[in-house]
């Protein structure tokens, strides 16, 4: 099948693969969409063999987006679940949010949109499913491709298949789904290696901290987890195109200031090597900070920053749970004494 590029962005086929650069190499061109010509009448089966693959040093993640509809199948983007349903109301979120496609290898990837559940299978394996296929397709349906700011799309193959009789059978795997909480069902679709770091990092918020910063964990309908605090401290699970992040922030209002400098200074009495590290996660963002009204001067050691609110970016490894537990920690005391 013939992928047809949108606008005037670039593209390469070559050896008979078509190659999307990154958006960063189309930027002012239009968002680099490939569209899909034609439109679907459901049940269709979509079928690709694509690699997406680096552009930015160090980068460990790499995005690519189907969108059917107004809906869309994101891989690769932030959180994952291989047993998690979505229910929900008339709001088009996306179907799909699976974050464990390989990069920089080509990979076999099969999307069945039926009449009642769209689900994905990534190499053989099933990965993902969603109920919510109602909500983003009436009768037929638009098919459309997009790589990550900082990924290189390629494609070896890509069909659509409509069924005219019967629709393929839903997987057996979306049987017998346990019965979990949010909470539990959001962490079985984080990778295994950080599953128990997040169960142990909850507890510290809602057990360990509750006398100290108070926090209150929530999550939207798109899946988002949050923790938040009473005195404007939050964070978040995200993907900044390096894997997995936690992102904190702090509210910033007059009631409620941003206290970052002045843990990073309090550590820096005890913990001075912490203290620099912290300082190093502050999301520095001068660029986008001209007469921002949320513009926070950090400064440690001759060492200067000017950020949004105190934002810093964690990895979610081992030693990155440690240093938010490190940092929260420190928070908490700060807090109490401002209070």
């Amino acid at each position: 099948m013939m992928l047809s590029p949108r606008g005037k962005i670039k593209t390469k086929f070559e050896d008979g693969v078509l190659h999307v650069p990154a958006e960063v190499e189309n930027l002012g061109k239009s968002r680099h969409h490939i569209d899909v010509p034609g439109k679907y009448k459901i049940p269709f089966r979509i079928d690709m063999t694509a690699r997406v693959k680096y552009y930015q040093l160090n980068q460990i993640a790499s995005q690519l987006t189907l969108y059917i509809n107004n809906g869309s199948v994101y891989f690769n983007g932030g959180h994952t679940s291989v047993t998690d349903i979505l229910t929900g109301d008339d709001v088009p979120p996306s179907f799909i949010d699976y974050n464990d496609i390989p990069t920089e290898e080509y990979v076999d990837i099969s999307i069945t949109c039926g009449s009642e559940m769209i689900w994905v299978v990534v190499n053989g394996k099933f990965c993902f499913a969603s109920d919510k296929i109602k909500h983003a397709i009436d009768d037929t349906a638009d098919i459309s491709i997009c790589g990550g700011t900082a990924t290189r799309v390629s494609f070896k193959s890509f069909a659509v298949t409509e069924y005219e009789d019967d629709e393929p059978d839903v997987p057996a795997e979306l049987t017998n789904l346990p019965d979990l909480p949010p909470f539990e069902m959001f962490v079985k679709g984080l990778p295994l290696a950080i599953q128990d770091e997040m169960f142990k990092l909850d507890e510290f918020l809602l057990v360990d901290m509750k006398l100290g910063m108070k926090f209150r964990r929530s999550i939207n309908k798109k899946g988002h987890l949050t923790y938040e605090a009473t005195c404007g401290f939050r964070f978040e699970i995200r993907e900044h195109g390096a894997g997995l992040n936690f992102m904190t922030a702090w509210v910033k209002t007059e009631k409620k200031p941003d206290y970052t400098n002045e843990i990073i200074l309090k550590l820096a009495e005890t913990a001075p090597e912490f203290a620099e590290k912290m300082f190093e996660k502050v999301h520095g963002c001068e660029v986008h900070l001209r007469g921002c009204a949320r513009t926070v001067t950090y400064e440690l050691m001759g060492k200067r920053k000017l950020s949004c609110c105190g934002r810093m970016n964690i990895k979610m490894d081992a030693n990155g749970f440690a240093d938010l537990k490190g940092f929260i920690a420190a928070a908490s005391e700060v807090v109490k004494v401002r209070k």
